[in-house]
């Protein structure tokens, strides 16, 4: 009997304690700020992410959603959740190197390397294939169903979407709300407000 009681605590626990990391803040589809252009939206994002040299870096912070500046230095975009026996997950989305970008059928194409550790271990996703879509009005960074690995043992499908509400050409920036799932070994979730930094990658 109490071992049947410690079965169903488990399984009722689990979907509560892994939907700790709450998405409410995520605004799918925020009416885009042009904030020094005139140009179409789809031209905007054409120019800030097609029309520089690759590979570039797509700095990342957790920002506030007044000023649009970061929080701190140390403060990414982030999801929590639980991998197995319980135990505590934290992942943090850095920096997206953007190796490759191309416009075809009005889509930004691109292929990208992640920065985002687990509770601060280097997890490994290998290539990651994503897409920036705009209309007139919005424009959105995808990242769909890449899978990542850390600690060996760390196996998940990762989801990213970075939903843009101000574009700033002059400062090669944007700004917006994210949302982090993944699912596997480990269950994450979390959004919030960013701030993204266009810059030259790190030489290796």
């Amino acid at each position: 009997m109490i071992r049947i009681a410690k079965v169903c605590l488990f399984v009722f626990l689990v979907p509560v304690v892994s939907a700790c990391g709450s998405t409410q803040q995520f605004v799918a589809a925020p009416t885009v700020e042009m904030r020094d252009s005139t140009a179409s939206l789809p031209g905007a994002v054409t120019e800030l992410f097609v029309g520089r040299s690759l590979p570039y870096e797509i700095a990342l912070c957790e920002a506030d959603p007044l000023s649009g500046l970061c929080n701190n230095e140390r403060s990414f975009p982030s999801a929590s959740g639980l991998g197995g026996l319980f135990l505590p997950l934290n992942m943090e989305l850095e920096n997206i190197i953007v190796e490759q970008a191309a416009v075809e059928d009005g889509v930004v194409n691109i292929e990208t390397k992640l920065s985002a550790p687990v509770n601060r271990r280097p997890s490994s996703c290998g290539q990651v294939p994503g897409r920036i879509e705009a209309t007139a009005t919005t424009a959105a960074l995808y990242l769909p169903n890449n899978y990542c690995n850390w600690l060996v043992i760390g196996n998940v499908l990762q989801n990213i979407i970075l939903s843009i509400d101000a574009i700033n050409l002059q400062d090669n920036s944007f700004t917006g709300y994210y949302r982090i799932l993944f699912f596997g070994t480990g269950n994450v979730r979390g959004s919030g407000y960013f701030r993204a930094d266009l810059i030259a990658a790190p030489t290796r």
